[in-house]
């Protein structure tokens, strides 16, 4: 059975957060069931039908939520009044608009680290949660994602032409995709766009091609991302330090073994250093990045399964 005919659609709408911002939510499943918000990555990507297959038992109502200026979100790739704050209100601005005392989260990448926050910031409103591949916005993770001393190291010939010799520093790379996005050359543009997507895809799925219509999907995506990279996103990584101790709810986080996007290490380290006690991430042999990957796609739709028949079993 597919995962639409599993969890079929509840309703679709767009919510008006403020700041010139409106946030498309899908809901899907069954409305008496446990409430689960699934947060995407990027920050940008969106979300995709595709991902209810990580329910696999029902009982479940799901919560797909565009972030700002991602997927159906408008306005559609908007970097003005988008940064990570904001985010994190906007979760919590949703969960007053559906009338959701408390909630479960789910997400990868990116929306793992935000969910991760806003879980250290509202504990209160989260009942359980599961992430996978992590991100830590710290000058580390950005320095190992984007610059030449981390994953470059590994994907060598993918980082050159990536960088194509603006690599020297960060800040030099951010300023010469920032010129490209907005250069008045739609080839110039394009080009930047493809760039920026394959040298992730090179990372999260090794392999895989990008297609055009991948790359025209994507422009919003890249800009969202550059835009949060070359700010620093927002003092994230500072307000993770400031809270990531005050997380109270049962937690899981999974870090596939061939992550080169979000090595298991670097959120080992924020753990030990800023995290609950008791709190380590677990590793999926074999497993990659994304949900692309089958080994880290059942591993979370294994953990999402025992989580739900906990919290079931508490209700009843």
């Amino acid at each position: 059975m597919s995962p639409a005919k599993s969890h079929p659609l509840i309703r679709q709408d767009w919510i008006d957060v403020g700041e010139g911002h409106q946030l498309f939510l899908a809901q899907y499943g069954d409305p008496q069931g446990i409430p689960v918000l699934y947060l995407h990555g990027g920050p940008g990507a969106g979300c995709n039908p595709q991902e209810l297959r990580l329910f696999i038992d029902r009982g479940f109502h799901i919560y797909l939520l565009d972030q700002r200026a991602a997927g159906r979100s408008k306005p559609c790739g908007e970097v003005a009044n988008n940064d990570f704050p904001s985010l994190v209100k906007d979760i919590e601005r949703v969960r007053h608009w559906a009338g959701i005392d408390a909630w479960c989260l789910l997400g990868g990448s990116f929306g793992a680290t935000l969910g991760y926050l806003y879980s250290c910031i509202y504990p209160e409103r989260v009942l359980s949660q599961i992430y996978w591949g992590m991100f830590i916005p710290s000058a580390e993770g950005m320095e190992w994602l984007y610059g030449r001393g981390g994953a470059a190291q590994i994907f060598s010939s993918q980082y050159r032409q990536f960088a194509a010799g603006h690599g020297g520093t960060l800040d030099s790379l951010f300023s010469h995709f920032t010129d490209g996005f907005n250069h008045r050359d739609a080839e110039v543009r394009r080009n930047c766009v493809m760039r920026w997507l394959s040298w992730e895809l090179a990372l999260a799925v090794p392999g895989f091609e990008l297609s055009e219509a991948l790359a025209e999907q994507g422009g919003a995506l890249a800009r969202v991302e550059l835009h949060y990279a070359r700010n620093d996103y927002f003092g994230g990584y500072q307000l993770m330090k400031r809270v990531g101790g005050d997380l109270t709810c049962p937690t899981i986080i999974l870090q596939g073994e061939l992550d080169w996007v979000c090595p298991q290490r670097l959120v080992d380290e924020f753990l030990d250093n800023h995290g609950p006690r008791l709190l380590r991430s677990r590793l999926v042999k074999g497993g990659y990045h994304t949900l692309a990957d089958n080994k880290m796609c059942r591993a979370v739709a294994e953990a999402v399964t025992q989580m739900g028949r906990y919290l079931a079993a508490g209700r009843s």
